[in-house]
């Protein structure tokens, strides 16, 4: 087949699945229309069925049975009650269905239960029955030309169903407003009507079929507009006659026909219905082991029952309902009355398996080993997608929700498991048994002739008599060994196995041979040394493992000393001893000061003395250098310093050194006399009366200088080279002979005269 033309037949296929229209049938005769359509019980009294539409009176007719035809129509089959006619009821909506003039006759009954007046073109069926249940019930659709966006504010043709008790002649109509006596009108149920009218128990309302509400030529039906299925329902008395009509007409005109569409099947007059089947996916299966009760819904005392489970009789099942926990076909014959009229029913009941779950039996185990439960249910093949939630003495283990449990505390253990919404649980109990605590003990060292005791006495058993002990060396058993302590003299790997509580535990301990040296290092001096820390040397055995006795008496690994002295220690490792001793000398370095850096002129002699404060002379030696120079056969305790440089000394005590260094450097007046000039031009050479000489040897109280005329110039205390040719107030002195007067501290004034020159 040429692939576009598949395609194109697929969509065509398609869009008449999803967009047919229903069909009509107007064959079958009103009683083929009562008994095989709208009732279809056998069982169900029905007499005295009756009609009347347009064919009665020379017109169309309003009245037959319609098939959904696989289209969206709410109810699959049924029968059809035209105020136009029947052939004008399936889909698309293109057509307006009114047919002109009064073709027939309107409904009093019509008229006298309903707000409808001047009725015409009414299409009914009328029928006795005789109930078997209290209450009866159909479905129906009201569908009308009227809902067209302006008309159901105002006009509604009219629809009954009347329902007569022959033995109290009491009538009421069923076609009503859910919940209320209301007779269900256009006008009554419809959306807004923007401008015209607001919506009216719209929640009854199904749609309209023409745009742009919905597409006119998808409608299953050719009618404007169509309200949800609804229930029509009334009380009645098993075993009474009573009456039913079923009633539509135009009002006031032909124009705009109305239909109702009852849905076949629905009326249930006593009929044996046990409901649809219970399956596991239709959302009211229930778990297995809890009861559902099915009802035929017959109330005729003189009815007979039977049940069946899978096409067996149940026994002494007998009456109207039936109380099932498990799955299977249940089926109920019942008999009416004399007439023995068998009516029966069955309906297919599936019940969720519930989880079974086996932790298996209480347990009692050792501290410290674990157990794992597990609630994996003994039927998980019947099961869907199992979930797990575990409790400990009734409290639950938030975010344990496997299907297993490690367990490793005393308690009662609850799994509950839960599938479908069954739930399956079972418990354990487990219990804890203590094992033997005892510790051999890290690797343990022998030394030469030494024994080593082991011990595997638990510390946590309190009655020690039915405590059994066997030894191992190197995998074999000890023959005899099997006492709590065992004596070790040999190397080898040792093993206790120790049975309490029937409980055994295991440990082993290796024994190794075993010898270390210490070493405390040389014999040390220290000059000028507060302290010294003695730290031992451990060869062949791990430190960590020592114990220390020092001749201090401390047990620390190491100790400090700051006295001279011999000391020594004892280390200790796996009953191993080995000592060493250390002799510490401290002596203190020579105290060497030369004192602060000097200025000098450039004939004085400087001596500088290196003599140490803390040692005597002959106890010490000396050298002595200048800018980092040795200074040939200078090896006494003074220097005389003649020349500039920086001067240093080496004062040697035995092992120990002190020393010192000094800066001797010239006065920038080097000669250390008092100039008779000073040229005030800024070239570094005689700017400035320079005195600093005589003032770091004399202390220059204050100078004076005057002029030629003996005035004074320029004065100043605590001079030192302050004075370059200026006055007191700063001005510049003219070149000339100045004098000048220099009171000292503790000598003389110095006089004399100065030659200014620019």
């Amino acid at each position: 087949m040429n692939f576009k033309l598949f395609v194109a037949t697929l969509l065509f296929l398609f869009s008449s699945i999803a967009f047919s229209q229903i069909t009509v049938d107007d064959s079958q005769t009103v009683e083929e229309l009562v008994i095989d359509v709208l009732i279809n019980n056998a069982c169900t009294d029905i007499t005295n069925i009756s009609s009347s539409t347009g064919t009665d009176f020379g017109d169309v007719n309003g009245i037959g049975s319609f098939d959904a035809n696989g289209s969206d129509f709410p109810f699959k089959s049924g029968v059809v009650l035209s105020s136009g006619n029947l052939q004008n009821a399936p889909g698309p909506n293109f057509d307006l269905n009114s047919d002109g003039g009064f073709g027939w006759p309107g409904d009093a009954d019509l008229e006298a239960f309903t707000s409808a007046t001047n009725t015409g073109n009414a299409s009914s069926i009328q029928f006795d029955f005789v109930p078997e249940i209290d209450v009866i019930n159909f479905n129906f659709i009201m569908a009308s030309e009227e809902y067209n966006q302006l008309f159901e504010c105002t006009f509604s043709d009219a629809f009954a169903f009347i329902l007569t008790d022959q033995i109290t002649n009491i009538s009421i109509n069923l076609a009503v407003l859910p919940g209320t006596s209301i007779p269900i009108e256009v006008t009554n149920i419809h959306p807004d009507v923007p401008g015209l009218c607001g919506a009216v128990n719209e929640e009854f309302f199904d749609r309209y079929n023409f745009e742009p509400f919905f597409p006119a030529a998808d409608a299953a039906i050719d009618f404007n507009g169509q309200i949800v299925p609804l229930t029509a329902t009334g009380p009645v008395v098993p075993g009474n006659p009573y009456t039913i009509k079923l009633v539509v007409a135009d009002e006031s005109d032909t124009a705009y026909d109305i239909a109702v569409f009852i849905e076949a099947g629905s009326f249930d007059f006593g009929a044996i219905d046990l409901g649809e089947d219970i399956l596991l996916g239709s959302g009211d299966a229930q778990c297995e082991g809890t009861i559902i009760t099915l009802d035929s819904g017959v109330t005729d005392p003189d009815a007979t029952f039977e049940w069946f489970k899978d096409g067996v009789l149940i026994p002494g099942e007998n009456s109207s309902t039936l109380d099932v926990s498990t799955t299977g076909v249940y089926t109920v014959e019942v008999t009416f009355g004399a007439a023995e009229c068998v009516g029966s029913d069955d309906i297919l009941v599936e019940f969720f398996a519930n989880p079974e779950v086996d932790l298996g039996e209480d347990q009692i185990i050792c501290d410290g080993d674990s157990t794992i439960l597990d609630a994996t249910p003994i039927n998980i093949a019947d099961l869907d997608n199992p979930t797990y939630q575990w409790f400990l003495d009734g409290v639950e283990l938030v975010g344990e929700t496997s299907n297993t449990l490690t367990v490793t505390e005393d308690g009662i253990y609850t799994a509950q498991v839960t599938a479908s919404g069954c739930v399956g649980t079972d418990e354990a109990s487990v219990g804890f048994f203590a094992k033997p605590e005892f510790d051999l003990g890290e690797e343990r060292l022998l030394c030469d002739e030494q024994t080593i005791i082991l011990d595997a006495t638990p510390t946590n058993i309190d009655d020690l008599e039915n405590v059994t002990y066997q030894w191992f060396q190197d995998g074999v058993a000890i023959a005899g060994e099997t006492n709590s302590t065992l004596s070790v003299t040999d190397p080898g790997l040792y093993a206790a196995e120790v049975t309490g509580n029937g409980c055994l535990v295991r440990d082993e301990v290796n024994v190794v041979p075993f010898s270390f040296t210490v070493d405390l290092g040389e014999d040390v001096l220290f000059c000028d040394g507060d302290s010294f820390e003695i730290v031992p040397i451990i060869t062949g055995g791990n430190p960590a493992d020592a114990t220390y006795l020092w001749s201090t008496g401390e047990t620390s690994s190491t100790i400090t000393v700051n006295e001279t002295g011999t000391y020594s220690v004892e280390v200790t490792i796996s009953d191993c001893t080995e000592e060493d001793s250390i002799t510490v000398t401290f002596q203190q370095n020579p105290i060497v000061e030369l004192g602060e850096d000097q200025l000098k002129c450039a004939q004085d002699i400087i001596v500088l003395n290196a003599s140490p404060s803390n040692f005597d002379e002959g106890e010490v030696t000396y050298a002595w250098s200048v800018d980092g120079g040795i200074i040939s056969g200078e090896t006494e305790s003074t220097l005389d310093v003649t020349e500039e440089g920086i001067y240093s000394v080496t004062v040697t005590a035995g092992e120990c050194t002190g020393s010192d260094s000094i800066e001797v450097s010239f006065y920038e007046n080097k000669n250390c006399i008092i100039t008779q000039g000073i040229s005030i031009n800024n070239d570094g050479l005689n700017d400035n009366l320079d005195l600093e000489f005589l003032n770091e040897k004399e202390t220059i109280v204050n100078i004076s200088i005057f002029n030629r005329d003996g005035r004074i110039v320029y004065e100043k205390e605590n001079y030192v080279n302050e004075w370059f040719g200026q006055t007191n107030d700063g001005n510049d002195l003219p070149v000339g002979t100045y004098y000048y007067v220099i009171n000292l501290l503790n000598n003389d004034p110095v006089t004399g005269w100065i030659y200014i020159n620019k």
